[in-house]
C-alpha cells in the first residue's frame, strides 16, 4: 500500500513541507495553490499543546498558522478553540479537527492521515 501512495503521489504532484506562517497572505500562498494542506492554528501561549505529529504526516504541505500574531486568521478561518487543524484541498475546506475546552487535540495521525490517504484515492475513482 505504502508504494502504491507513492506512485500516486507522483501523478498527483504534491510536495511535502512544513512552514509557520503569521500573516494572511502568507497562509493564502498555501490555501490557493492545487493539493492538500493541513494547517494547524495555533497560538504561542498554547505551545505544549501542539499537534505533535504535523510533520510527521505524508503527501501533503503542512503549515502552522500562529493567530497569537495573526489574529484576523482566526476570524476568516472560524477557530474557535486551539489547537486546530484544518484540511485543505485544491482550496476547499474539507474537514476540520478541533482542540476540546482544555485546549488539546484529541486526534491522533491515522485519523488525519486516514483523511489525506482518501482524498488522494478518490482522485482515482
Amino acid at each position: 500500500m505504502r508504494f502504491l501512495k507513492y506512485i500516486l503521489l507522483l501523478l498527483v504532484g504534491q510536495t511535502i513541507a512544513q512552514t509557520t506562517v503569521t500573516t494572511e497572505s502568507a497562509l493564502n500562498k498555501y490555501t490557493k495553490t492545487n493539493g492538500i494542506v493541513v494547517i494547524e492554528f495555533w497560538a504561542k501561549w498554547n505551545d505544549k499543546n501542539s499537534c505533535s505529529f504535523l510533520k510527521d504526516l505524508e503527501d501533503c504541505n503542512t503549515v502552522k498558522a500562529d493567530i497569537g500574531i495573526c489574529t484576523a486568521l482566526q476570524e476568516k478561518y472560524n477557530i474557535e478553540v486551539l489547537p486546530t487543524l484544518v484540511v485543505i484541498n485544491n482550496s476547499q475546506e474539507v474537514c476540520r479537527f478541533t482542540g476540546n475546552l482544555l485546549f488539546q487535540l484529541n486526534v491522533k495521525k491515522k485519523e488525519v492521515q486516514a483523511k489525506i490517504d482518501s482524498i488522494i484515492i478518490s482522485k482515482f475513482e
